[in-house]
């Protein structure tokens, strides 16, 4: 006879209770090894390679926002291509390693988890499903422009922000106060501000460099590994969850981070 205990409820017939945190895990460079939009530019773009390296300097040296480098990239894919696109991405982007295994985690614990994505809803569309992962997503979407090529809309900006196409921080910190934990899980530049907010933050790459800058307390990760066994650990009860919270950040230009740590002063 097993000893393991079914997990909370099931042994009365009533259904488990959701764990008491919220997961975003951002998609390019994060949940996948690249970041496809930078690869589907370089691939399907004329002169892609170079005009993407362009505008990612131009990005870091502060001369364009998210919103406007990430416009100025996806201009340049033909609309047409939107079915080769896809193949190839569906054909050759792996998933970080681990993913699977955090996801598992993450579906056994009744983790409410969201993918939040600066990237384009067909891809993350097609590969969570070649996966058979069934997440909601939130992300920029793809539309035919006027002259054959691809229009970004930004259907979860910010009312007048202009910084980003996604408001990441404003999906973390939600349209409501909550008792549950925020917990974020990213890699770059469109994932500093929902660093800021989040009340916990894994990090790699360039989000490690920035949250360390910043002061903003994170794990750091490269594969997903190190992220499942700790998020077990709290899910588990094995460990107490982090207590400290980060209340945004008062010089930051995003309006959600400023607007939070001013009421928190």
């Amino acid at each position: 006879m097993s000893t393991h205990a079914p997990p909370d409820g099931e042994a009365s017939g009533f259904p488990r209770r959701l764990a008491p945190v919220r997961l975003f895990l951002d998609f390019d460079g994060t949940l996948v090894e690249p970041n496809v939009a930078i690869v589907l530019v370089e691939r399907f773009a004329e002169d892609g390679a170079r005009v993407a390296h362009e505008v990612d300097e131009q990005l870091h040296r502060g001369e364009l926002t998210l919103r406007q480098a990430w416009e100025r990239q996806a201009a340049l894919l033909p609309w047409d291509s939107i079915p080769a696109m896809t193949d190839y991405a569906v054909e050759n982007v792996p998933l970080r390693a681990g993913a699977r295994e955090l996801i598992e985690l993450l579906q056994v614990h009744r983790v409410p988890t969201v993918v939040v994505s600066g990237g384009l809803d067909f891809y993350i569309r097609a590969i969570l499903d070649r996966e058979g992962f069934d997440l909601p997503f939130l992300s920029d979407s793809a539309h035919p422009g006027g002259d054959g090529r691809m229009r970004v809309e930004h259907p979860h900006g910010h009312v007048d922000c202009r910084q980003c196409g996604i408001c990441k921080a404003q999906v973390v910190r939600g349209p409501f106060p909550t008792a549950e934990r925020t917990i974020f899980v990213g890699d770059g530049s469109t994932d500093r501000f929902a660093a800021e907010v989040a009340d916990i933050v894994f990090a790699r790459r360039r989000l490690l460099t920035y949250c360390q800058r910043e002061g903003i307390p994170c794990f750091p990760f490269e594969e997903f590994h190190p992220v499942t066994t700790r998020l077990r650990s709290w899910l588990e009860g094995t460990e107490p969850y982090p207590q400290d919270r980060r209340l945004g950040v008062g010089s930051s230009p995003c309006p959600i981070s400023k607007d939070l740590h001013d009421s928190a002063s």
